[in-house]
């Protein structure tokens, strides 16, 4: 029996999973289920069932001390009296044309909002404002308006918070710089609807006694899912850093950027981390553009990616929404001679895009890596190979995000002391290939589709 398990509910856009550690952070046991939408809505009442399941294994098991939410963002909650008020909207969700060109007129400026103006409803204001003019006084009768890792924490616990790590995910809803709802949230009347902001690592109460969980458990308020990956970085290293939280999306932070000098247009942000300071940040849908590429099979080796570059076979920008090149559409030059070199390809086209999110927060001396490419020998070399002056590290562990959201439940009742943390991280090498070249190629493909909308 280990003591002091702590749940983490890792709910992603593609994948959910709870996962217990025990007080070492450990991984003591996991359980998973795709994350399921029809399209338009995420389909809360099937993430429930599994979230309750899975907890109340977890409680069999081991004593459980601990649950803390951590979930994908652009997702938020209009409660009403006794629960949603109206189903939670699937950010993929086209938002119809004529209401998203009104709110582009809306929108704060990028310099107080710190967030790109994105396709489909990845600003999680658009779909708001979207929502809001389908369904007529949703906003006007609703209780409160919770990012969706304070959801599940009102599920378990019922208790309300807001979270800033998640407001400040490229929402328009926040001004980072000021700590405090936007101007559109002020002028759209959503600030009144924002309960006060929780500290992530706050303890709501305990799980309702109708759950069967057990009643000494905390229930703490959560974070955006990148942000908890974040978290154990900014534990672990003393010095400046950036890190490439790996997944669905790839989300670039460096601690050391300008977030000033962050440029509009090319789905930079200001992330704001545990601590509610903003950090310079990049992101694209790698684990996305990778399978748009790839699929989901395929292994490649140095030859393979040797014949890649040798061949002068490219991918070129962009096989899913938002990226560094937003408006270019993904298309392939070249013809690749077997599924290795498709997934080579795949791999160097990932590094790529990787380079060039990371060129826009500001110069980088050291990197770590984490999530499933931090496992990929060939797209870690191919970072390593571009990026000659940095540092690469590569997670040891493939559950950065649980274990940095499980990190919260061990923080100091003192807020801002950050909990102990050592690092288990590898060097990476560069690979012997010049890839200098056929950089400088993509670079200038990639640019002129973006400027021609190719």
């Amino acid at each position: 029996m280990h003591s002091g398990v702590t749940a983490v509910l890792d709910i992603g856009k593609t994948n959910s999973k709870v996962l217990a550690l025990d007080s070492g952070l450990d991984l003591v046991a996991t359980y998973d289920t795709a994350s399921i939408s029809d399209g338009a809505h995420l389909d809360t009442a099937h993430g429930w069932a599994f979230i309750l399941a899975s907890l109340k294994e977890i409680a069999k098991r081991f004593r459980l001390s601990a649950i803390v939410p951590a979930t994908h963002g652009a997702a938020f909650a209009v409660m009403g009296r006794n629960g949603l008020a109206h189903p939670i909207v699937d950010y993929e969700k086209p938002v119809p044309a004529a209401a998203s060109a009104d709110y582009d007129r809306l929108r704060p400026d990028f310099a107080e909002s710190f967030s790109p103006g994105l396709p489909l409803g990845l600003n999680a204001g658009r779909q708001l404002f979207a929502l809001d003019r389908s369904a007529p006084g949703l906003f006007d009768e609703a209780r409160a308006l919770v990012a969706y890792p304070r959801y599940w924490a009102w599920k378990l616990g019922g208790e309300l918070a807001s979270d800033a790590s998640s407001l400040g995910c490229h929402t328009d809803l926040w001004a980072p710089l000021k700590g405090a709802p936007s101007s559109l949230a002020a002028a759209m009347g959503w600030d009144r609807l924002l309960p006060p902001v929780a500290p992530a690592w706050t303890t709501l109460g305990e799980p309702r006694p109708a759950l069967g969980l057990p009643g000494r458990c905390r229930v703490l308020a959560g974070i955006h899912d990148s942000n908890a990956a974040l978290l154990r970085y900014i534990a672990g290293s003393r010095e400046p850093f950036a890190l490439v939280s790996t997944g669905t999306w790839f989300v670039c932070f460096n601690t050391a950027g300008d977030v000033c000098g962050l440029a509009d247009g090319r789905d930079t942000l200001a992330n704001v981390d545990a601590l509610g300071r903003p950090v310079a940040s990049a992101r694209f849908m790698g684990g996305r553009e990778y399978a748009a590429i790839a699929g989901l099979e395929g292994k490649a080796r140095i030859e393979d990616l040797r014949a890649v570059v040798a061949k002068g076979l490219f991918a070129l920008p962009s096989f899913a929404a938002g990226g560094p090149f937003p408006t270019a559409r993904g298309s392939m030059r070249g013809t690749p001679s077997g599924q290795a070199e498709v997934a080579a390809l795949a791999e160097l086209y990932c590094a790529l895009m990787t380079c060039e999110c990371l060129a826009l927060t500001g110069p980088v001396r050291k990197l770590y890596v984490d999530g499933p490419f931090a496992t990929r020998p060939l797209y870690l070399g191919a970072l390593a190979t571009l990026l000659p002056g940095t540092h690469i590290l590569a997670a040891q562990d493939r559950h950065g995000t649980a274990i940095g959201a499980a990190l919260l439940a061990h923080w100091p009742s003192e807020a801002g002391l950050l909990p102990g943390y050592t690092l288990a991280a590898r060097d990476i090498p560069a690979l012997d290939l010049d890839l200098g070249p056929y950089r400088q190629a993509w670079r200038g493909m990639s640019a002129e589709r973006m400027i021609s909308g190719g």
